[in-house]
């Protein structure tokens, strides 16, 4: 129902669009790894089996039995995913479809990088229902570079300062991957050394208020 290696805004949009199985009021998908992707994350698959979240089965027959679905119809997915791999391979450029990221597909949903095929109905799988959920919230206090928040005309709030999800911003459209962890390590880093120099120059005040002398506020 779309490209699963697309950007995490256009994957969970493609997923409202789509009924998927129904975990209550939740859409869920089936993530279906083969063999071959098993053993490429291994230590994975058994976290996630020993969290109760992902379920291995000896063959698709077996999870077909579980979910009530044809075993014939992942048969028929199955094939049209290795042929379309199978020509995205021999002729990377002849593609009818644009790529996404660039170039031309097979595929009418852009995809064109095709891993541990093929895909058989009677290879093991380890399965996991995912869900859309709320990855990163882009949104916030809107901050400077010195992550001081502002207010709507852009006046700075004393004392108020924001990093991480907290401010927003920061990433534009769309967050690139790994960038969250910039956002609150360095604006974390850049909030403390603002926040430091915020209250130093407070505490100078209310020294200087108190007239304690100028002994007092030498040695500060």
């Amino acid at each position: 129902f779309c490209n699963e290696l697309g950007r995490r805004d256009y994957v969970t949009g493609m997923m409202w669009k789509n009924k998927g199985v129904k975990l209550g009021g939740t859409t869920g998908f089936f993530l279906c790894l083969n063999g071959k992707a098993s053993k490429e994350i291994e230590w994975h698959c058994k976290h996630y089996k020993g969290r109760g979240i992902m379920k291995s089965y000896k063959n698709m027959e077996e999870f077909a039995k579980e979910y009530g679905i044809p075993l014939a119809n992942i048969d028929a997915t199955f094939k049209e995913y290795n042929a379309l791999g199978e020509k995205q391979a021999k002729d990377p450029e002849g593609g009818p479809y644009e790529a996404y990221g660039g170039g031309k597909a097979w595929d009418k949903w852009g995809k064109k990088f095709y891993h541990n095929l093929p895909m058989e109905v009677s290879d093991a799988f380890h399965v996991a229902i995912v869900t859309p959920v709320i990855h990163y919230c882009m949104g916030g206090l809107k901050i400077n570079g010195g992550g001081e928040c502002l207010t709507s005309a852009d006046k700075v709030i004393g004392g108020l300062y924001g990093a991480g999800e907290a401010a927003g911003g920061i990433h534009g459209s769309n967050r690139l991957g790994g960038n969250s962890l910039l956002d609150c390590v360095v604006y974390g880093r850049v909030c403390g050394r603002s926040a430091a120099r915020f209250l130093t120059a407070q505490n100078i005040k209310v020294i200087e208020s108190m007239k304690a002398g100028t002994a007092v506020a030498s040695k500060l």
